[in-house]
């Protein structure tokens, strides 16, 4: 999302330009977070599975649904194996044209049994799955149980109807010219209650084509689960779960995808400390297992009481070389390590970042990727040590203790990102040693007025030996801290939490020695969801119980279904859609937000630190005007044209709309020939001559309607036109393209 700039630098004959997948913030306390997954490559003289296996293999999953596709069109991938799981994967994929249209598969099997784990399928023609849908999302869920059906050893799936795998919130726009896709989620049951974190995920296209699958699951075959019959009246745990729950006062970052601006809301969160209740002896699990004692909060502890001088100020490219050469050298001696380049770039705060481009090679390949350097204070930001993954050893290392990582942990912050660490604190929730990667993982939550920021946080992996395995530094630039003079009483808020929690019962393995065996554990849902707090200056939910149904329609005799179905792909905006006249002109700077955010993912990356390249089309419409990314993206588009002035207040005509429509289509030199075209209007004699190309390729192609045999040109355009018009052009952006291409 930042500003990238080429320096004068490329430090080998490679042109490498790799992201690197940082650990992420925890969405929660109560989940571990999540660390980059390496695939590992297996020779190909340590497995016999051929392509021919594993065609034959998709062929009894799919019968005659691939017969298109001969041998010679599939291509087989490396088998390979991950960092944190060791049974060996296949993949195999196909890509074809048919009818001009792409057609592809990628499928990746696992195990010696061949388990389709992944899928995805790219079908010739989805125009059916677009609006207006062909199967509603109750038909498409009959397909997907119809599929789920034909794979093995699912008989005791069940469909998650919970928000327990939701989206947390995030609302995000996709081009209206994509398929409409239903997503549903299945998880493993015993004795027909669910195991936690473990899923499979199928969707369906509005066409009713089954087109993606993941399957996210463990064999049970040498499990042992806790007895169903002997778990404690769920009233009782969750009286005592009221009892002792307690509240805190967190800044919750609330970041805009579409816009990438952030701001801080003031929440109470419920407890980190436990993560729900064991179901047969009551005892509260935690991150560590599980304790009989009440698990206490810890207290916000920053890292340094006064800030620290920075490692290097104003640190040049070479000198960054430098440290990248001292700081990823591989003293094993198995590879050889090479700078590729170091790009410049700005981040979301403004800051310069360096972005060091690596690999290490060794003699069967190499791995690669980046790390981050700050170039006003010379300090790591993002690091990830990929070593670990290409230098095999038999030599079995014991962890070093908590405590000695975490003060491990907190050295290398000092001596790699001093200049941050006054502003962190320790870390407020338990910390595991994972032992599939052989490290543990610290959060170390930003703070600010004394209160930890939930989304915030530095990231930092310490391996079993004691060595930095990972550095992540997360700081958003926020202007306003909401005063916390502003919050409701902690006793208000935990009313409202033990009114709205529940107790979900899920079957939980274990990470501790017996990894056989599953416990059965009540764990808390708050207001129907798992990840869930209150706005501190509301007293309200972040997150409402009802957010899942869906919004309200709009009603409107000739446009209601378009209006709604804008509304619910987050492209129309509107606060009372009960109440909404859709009958209104609406002005071209609406206009234009709306056709922007039905044709392209929302994030236009025209932000103050956006990506090097921005241009202030118009005088008026600088970086700070709200609707600055829209008139960008909008000119980038080639739905306008760069000028002095644009008049975003002034209302939209039907000959302005139709020539806007008519360039997203990129038709703008067809229609420029106005003598070719013959307009049947019965005003065709009004019509300008520079509008009567835009006006009559719009018409034909049904984009937009005549009113009683008149096109009324100059005529105002309504939010009911707007949306019609919207929508149609969705498909034919999808036609002209062949489905190939988005705006992004």
């Amino acid at each position: 999302m930042g500003k990238f700039k080429k320096l004068g630098i490329i430090l080998t004959s490679t042109a490498f330009s790799v992201g690197v997948l940082s650990p992420m913030a925890q969405a929660s306390a109560n989940v571990k977070e999540s660390q980059e997954r390496v695939a590992i490559q297996v020779a190909s003289t340590e497995t016999k599975v051929s392509k021919s296996v594993l065609i034959k293999q998709l062929n009894t999953l799919f019968p005659n649904k691939f017969k298109f596709v001969t041998e010679k069109d599939f291509s087989m991938g490396e088998a390979h194996y991950f960092n944190d799981d060791k049974t060996i994967r296949y993949e195999l994929s196909f890509h074809k044209t048919i009818d001009g249209k792409d057609v592809y598969g990628d499928f990746t099997f696992k195990g010696e049994d061949l388990e389709l784990e992944y899928f995805h399928y790219q079908p010739a023609n989805i125009a059916d799955a677009l609006y207006p849908v062909k199967y509603s999302e109750t038909e498409a869920k009959k397909i997907a149980q119809d599929f789920l059906k034909k794979l093995p050893n699912t008989a005791n799936y069940k469909l998650r109807e919970d928000n327990w795998y939701g989206d947390f919130g995030f609302s995000f726009s996709r081009p209206l010219s994509e398929p409409i896709t239903y997503s549903f989620t299945y998880s493993p049951t015993h004795d027909g209650v669910p195991l936690i974190n473990e899923n499979l995920n199928i969707t369906v296209l509005a066409n009713g084509e089954v087109t993606d699958m993941y399957r996210s699951t463990e064999s049970t075959s040498k499990a042992t689960f806790d007895n169903l019959d002997q778990k404690k009246n769920e009233s009782d745990i969750l009286t005592q779960v009221r009892e002792n729950l307690s509240v805190d006062l967190r800044y919750v970052i609330d970041t805009n995808y579409q816009t990438g601006e952030s701001i801080a809301k003031l929440a109470y969160m419920p407890p980190s400390s436990f993560a729900g209740v064991h179901a047969l002896n009551g005892q509260w699990k935690t991150m560590n297992g599980f304790t009989s004692e009440v698990p206490k909060e810890k207290e916000v502890e920053k890292l340094a009481s006064q800030p620290l001088e920075p490692r290097k100020k104003n640190v040049t490219v070479e000198e960054v070389e430098e440290l990248a050469k001292s700081f990823l050298k591989d003293d094993s001696g198995k590879s050889e390590l090479k700078i590729d380049s170091i790009n410049e770039r700005e981040n979301e705060n403004g800051e310069t970042i360096y972005s060091v481009n690596y690999m290490y090679h060794i003699k069967t390949g190499g791995y690669g990727t980046s790390f981050e350097v700050n170039k006003a204070t010379g300090e790591i930001t993002e690091y990830w040590d990929i070593r670990r993954d290409f230098i095999e050893t038999d030599v079995k290392v014991q962890p070093i203790a908590k405590d000695a990582a975490l003060a491990k942990a907190i050295g290398y912050l000092k001596e790699w990102a001093p200049s941050y660490i006054h502003n962190y604190s320790k870390p407020l929730e338990d910390v595991i040693y994972d032992k599939d990667s052989e490290r543990y993982y610290f959060s170390f939550p930003r703070v600010v007025n004394g209160i930890a920021v939930v989304g915030d946080a530095i990231s930092v992996g310490i391996s079993a030996d004691g060595r930095l395995s990972s550095l992540n530094i997360n700081n958003h630039k926020i202007d306003n801290w909401p005063s916390v003079n502003k919050a409701i009483p902690a006793d208000k808020a935990k009313a409202t939490f033990n009114e709205g929690l529940k107790l979900e019962l899920q079957y939980a393995k274990q990470d501790g020695e017996d990894k056989h065996h599953y416990d059965l554990v009540y764990s808390p849902v708050y207001n129907g969801s798992i990840f869930n707090g209150i706005d501190a200056t509301t007293g309200k939910w972040l997150h409402a119980a009802d957010d899942a149904k869906g919004k309200p329609a709009i009603s409107h005799p000739k446009a209601g279904e378009e209006l709604t179905y804008l509304l619910q792909q987050n492209v129309l905006e509107v606060k009372d859609p009960a109440n909404f006249n859709a009958d209104t002109a609406v002005n071209k700077g609406e206009a234009l937000k709306i056709l922007v955010k039905s044709l392209s993912y929302g994030h236009y990356d025209f932000s103050p630190y956006g990506r090097g390249d921005e241009k202030q089309s118009f005088n008026n419409i600088d970086k700070k005007h709200p609707l600055y990314g829209v008139v960008e993206q909008a000119v980038r588009m080639g739905i306008i044209q760069p000028g002095n002035q644009f008049a975003l207040d002034t209302e939209l005509t039907r000959q302005e709309l139709a020539e806007w429509l008519v360039r997203v289509l990129n038709l703008e030199n067809a229609a420029k020939h106005s003598d070719i075209y013959k307009l049947n209007f019965a005003d065709a004699s009004s019509i300008k001559p520079e509008y009567a190309g835009y006006i009559a390729l719009a018409s034909a192609m049904g984009l937009m309607d005549g009113q009683q045999n008149k096109f009324n040109a100059t005529g105002k355009v309504t939010y009911a036109d707007l949306a019609i018009s919207t929508v149609r052009l969705a498909k034919a952006v999808y036609e002209e393209n062949n489905g190939r291409h988005y705006y992004y």
